[in-house]
């Protein structure tokens, strides 16, 4: 028997909405306005709890910033702030052009979920 998902359910939709190309997008996004310095990995996790109001935990979040940096699209490097050895993730060059593919499809889609609203 298979059970049919509750798309109200807001853990469900937290599940699923936020994987895949838009949470690739909101670590992109989130690295590229910090470009100078990069982040560490609380530090992407706790903006991505500020700005969207979504918990990511570190079972979702360092899986993800492996595979953005096998793709080319993240790259990172150890430093030492206060004693403490933290991982800075940095967006490359290649990553910046993936967001801006990213953009130009979200301007293009957005208006055609306004316009289909129940």
């Amino acid at each position: 028997m298979e059970i049919e998902p509750n798309f109200g359910d807001e853990k469900f939709l937290k599940q699923k909405i936020f994987h895949g190309a838009i949470l690739k997008s909101i670590f992109l996004s989130l690295m590229n306005n910090t470009s100078d310095y990069g982040l560490h990995g609380y530090a992407i996790s706790k903006a991505v709890r500020e700005r969207f109001g979504i918990s990511v935990s570190p079972s979702t979040l360092y899986p993800e910033l492996k595979r953005l940096e096998e793709q080319g699209l993240i790259a990172s490097n150890w430093e030492v702030a206060l004693g403490r050895a933290r991982k800075q993730y940095r967006i490359t060059r290649k990553g910046q052009g993936l967001l801006r593919e990213y953009y130009m499809e979200l301007e293009a889609v957005i208006p055609l979920f306004v316009t289909c609203r129940t």
